[in-house]
This record gives structure tokens, C-alpha cells and sequence, in this order.
């Protein structure tokens, strides 16, 4: 859905501003400092799609607030290997309660159930050793505002993950190393299906 002009412009400079805060939250979380200017650019780049393909305003602004956290906690992954709960967990209940606010039966059943299932897969991967427990964690949050839109988006972003994680495997295999952070790629995959799913269910 295409919003007016005035709201990419309150977009970009949300995500703008909200940068710098984000890189202090990942030094903070890490010890580490990463280029502000890429933080800025993965902001901005996240809030453009958002404004463009949000189903809505209370959609696009829980969209926004899984982006923030999912922008401060992909670099603490790709750091440290985690997926802080003080990000995540926080960012469900605001979520929920935008989902609430919509009215929208339909759109509440078919959330819940994508956040559930997503859980579920992912659970069975931890089980199996394959990710971690915040990676379940934040699977669920993707699929609650995935699910908001449309089943397709968040079945898209199950297989795009799927591809991306599988590629990242494969290169650290490759580099004989042991473990690498998932977030990033579920991430990645959640903004791939955001970005196509529109077409794909014409």
C-alpha cells in the first residue's frame, strides 16, 4: 500500500534521528561501535519500506517498532550471538496491543497463529540444536506482524530465511567455522517478504 509523500518524509526522519540512539543501544549491549553510518542506512532503508508497504498506520508503527528492535538486536547478534529478551519480549505486548487496537478479527486470528507456528518451527530447530532461544523469541514477533498482512507474507519469509540462513551455513562451513548469528538473516528475510508479498498475491 502506498502512503502519501508526508509520511516517507516522517519516515526518514524518524529513522534518522532514532540511529544514533540505536548505535549507543548496540555499544551499550556490546562494547562495541558500529559505523553509525550503516546504522543509519539500515534505519532509513527499513522505514522507507515500512511507509511503502505497511497495511496501515497502526501496522506500519508496529512494523516500526520490530524494526527497531530488530535493527539494535541484529548487530548485537552478529557481535555476540544473542538476541537480547529486554529488546524482543518488550516489543510483543506493543505490538499486540496495535493488532488490538485495528478492530480486525480476521487480521488478530490469522497473527496469533502465524506467531504460534513460527515459534513452533523455530522451536523445533533449538530443539535440534540449530538455532538458539531468542531466535525463537524473535520468530514469533516477526510472525505476529507478518501474519497481520497476509499468510503469504509470512510464509515468504520463512523460505526466504530459509535461503538466506542456508547460504550463510554453507559460507561459514566453508571457512571452517562453527556458529554464525540467524537473526540477521530472519531479518533480512521478514523486509524480503514485507517487499514482494503484495506482488505475489495479486
Amino acid at each position: 500500500m502506498l502512503f502519501p509523500g508526508a509520511l516517507y518524509i516522517g519516515a526518514a526522519t524518524a529513522a534518522l534521528l532514532a540511529g544514533p540512539g540505536l548505535g549507543r543501544c548496540v555499544a551499550l549491549a556490546t562494547d562495541r561501535h558500529p559505523d553509525p553510518r550503516l546504522v543509519k542506512a539500515v534505519s532509513l532503508a527499513a522505514a522507507l519500506l515500512i511507509a511503502w508497504r505497511a497495511d496501515g498506520l497502526l501496522h506500519g508503527f508496529a512494523l516500526g517498532t520490530v524494526a527497531l528492535v530488530g535493527v539494535a538486536a541484529g548487530w548485537i547478534d552478529v557481535y555476540q550471538r544473542r538476541l537480547p529478551d529486554l529488546l524482543v519480549l518488550p516489543a510483543y505486548p506493543l505490538a499486540g496491543a496495535l493488532l488490538i487496537a485495528t478492530g480486525d478479527h480476521d487480521a488478530m486470528l490469522r497473527a496469533v497463529l502465524c506467531a504460534l507456528i513460527a515459534m513452533a518451527l523455530y522451536g523445533i530447530g533449538c530443539a535440534a540444536g540449530q538455532v538458539g532461544y531468542g531466535d525463537v523469541k524473535l520468530a514469533g514477533l516477526l510472525g505476529l506482524v507478518l501474519g497481520w498482512a497476509a499468510w503469504e507474507a509470512a510464509a515468504i519469509a520463512f523460505a526466504a530465511t530459509a535461503l538466506l540462513g542456508g547460504a550463510q551455513a554453507a559460507a561459514v562451513l566453508a571457512m571452517r567455522r562453527r556458529d554464525f548469528p540467524y537473526g540477521p538473516a530472519m531479518l533480512t528475510g521478514t523486509a524480503a517478504a514485507i517487499a514482494v508479498e503484495p506482488w505475489l498475491a495479486l
